[in-house]
């Protein structure tokens, strides 16, 4: 698997304290089948994570897996507000992009379905396309599943957290990722881990329900094929 949002790196955002607790969930993704891991930390106004800070945590973690002997491929992004996103340049946006195609967007929950159109549009202006994430958290997916048809329609993902499909998030989050999946809504499904305790990752127990519901085939589309896609590799 491949998973395309993650909070692993140390002591930059709301993820991992320490490298050893970066080291435990890096543990806790491979033991549930993830081979490479898109590290996002955040970039928003709580959490402005520089981009310098985010390339020696990524470098201290690999290091530290090296010595550990533990096989887990890391790539950095971020998780990028709505308003960096169309504030920020195109150039500072691609250096926080995966494969510099993709940005993972965090919209706000009371984004409408036109605001969410116009950033894919502005960050098409600038090469890029965006990568919805816990687009089941948002006022406006949960009244209608549909109304992000047009971001997916100008070449943007939906990502949905795997925790969500488990009802960690509540009925309500639950259904809607169920709903977006269910009508072929849905083109990734993530982690977005932040330990081992508190937002864990829940790959394994989404794995069981979606293969269940939906067959093995939907799952590898979900988390490896289309992550693949993501990453420019061959699918």
């Amino acid at each position: 698997m491949i998973d395309t949002h993650c909070h692993l790196l140390a002591g930059v955002d709301d993820g991992p304290a320490t490298i050893d607790d970066s080291v435990e969930l890096a543990l806790a993704l491979v033991a549930q089948g993830v081979e490479s891991v898109v590290c996002t930390p955040h970039l928003s106004r709580a959490f402005p994570v520089t981009q310098a800070r985010a390339l020696e945590a990524l470098a201290a973690l690999e290091l530290e897996l090296g010595r550990r002997r533990i096989d887990l491929e890391l790539t950095l992004a971020a998780e990028v507000s709505d308003v960096n996103a169309v504030t920020l340049g195109g150039a500072a946006l691609r250096e926080r992009s995966i494969a510099g195609r993709y940005l993972v967007v965090e919209l706000s929950r009371t984004v409408t379905a036109a605001a969410a159109e116009l950033l894919t549009r502005r960050l098409g202006a600038a090469g890029l396309l965006p990568v919805v994430s816990h687009p089941e958290r948002l006022q406006i997916v949960r009244r209608d599943p549909g109304s992000l048809d047009g971001v997916r329609a100008l070449g943007g993902f939906v990502q949905v957290m795997a925790s969500s499909l488990t009802g960690r998030w509540g009925e309500a989050v639950g259904q809607t990722a169920w709903e977006l999946l269910d009508t072929g809504r849905a083109d990734l499904v993530a982690s977005d881990a932040h330990g081992t305790l508190r937002r864990r990752c829940h790959l394994d127990e989404a794995r069981e329900l979606v293969c269940r519901r939906a067959g093995q085939a939907c799952w590898d589309e979900l988390t490896s094929a289309a992550p693949a896609s993501v990453l420019g590799r061959a699918r």
